[in-house]
């Protein structure tokens, strides 16, 4: 066995993570999600919060759902299309806490969708979550990520491998020469 042959039998079996600007990033806005809608709680009516601390719940839940679902190929998603299946769950949320339902209505929906996006993207980000931040919380209770692409990071991560791995090969012809 050749030492190259070593290198990439070892970088297959490691799991795979977010690269470094990407966790900064979903660090960066998870946080701005979570400061700008912190003292939203504070200033509704306490049924309000509460409701909206249990959709999170039921978020979890349903995104747990999913998890099972995907990473037991139960029902065979893309990665691209489970990810707009997983945001499409939570942008139907926001947009449906618009109206009056009892539920989600009175911008419960919303505070809840905002705050689990945050949440989710700081724990993306912490872990180091390659993929879709809403799957993040129950990838922790599972152990194990799921292999769905995220719309808005994904291409970035792999914008910043292609960059990493041209600086690191040239790099490597430096030292060799």
């Amino acid at each position: 066995m050749t030492k190259g042959s070593l290198d990439s039998q070892t970088l297959s079996q490691q799991p795979r993570r977010a690269p470094p600007v990407g966790r900064a990033l979903r660090i960066l806005l998870g946080l701005v999600l979570l400061v700008y809608v912190a003292p939203v709680y504070f200033q509704v009516p306490l049924r309000v919060s509460v409701g909206s601390l249990l959709l999170m719940l039921g978020l979890t839940g349903v995104y747990s759902l999913i998890h099972i679902i995907v990473s037991r190929r139960i029902v065979a998603f893309g990665p691209c299309f489970g990810a707009v299946v997983a945001n499409g769950l939570l942008v139907a949320l926001y947009v449906a806490s618009g109206s009056g339902l009892p539920i989600l209505g009175h911008g419960k929906g919303q505070l809840a969708a905002v705050t689990f996006f945050g949440a989710s993207l700081v724990v993306a980000g912490v872990r180091a979550v390659p993929g879709c931040e809403v799957m993040a919380i129950p990838s922790i209770f599972f152990g194990k990520n799921t292999e769905l692409a995220c719309l808005i990071f994904s291409p970035l991560d792999r914008l910043e491998c292609k960059l990493r791995s041209k600086r690191d090969a040239y790099a490597t012809r430096s030292q060799n020469r």
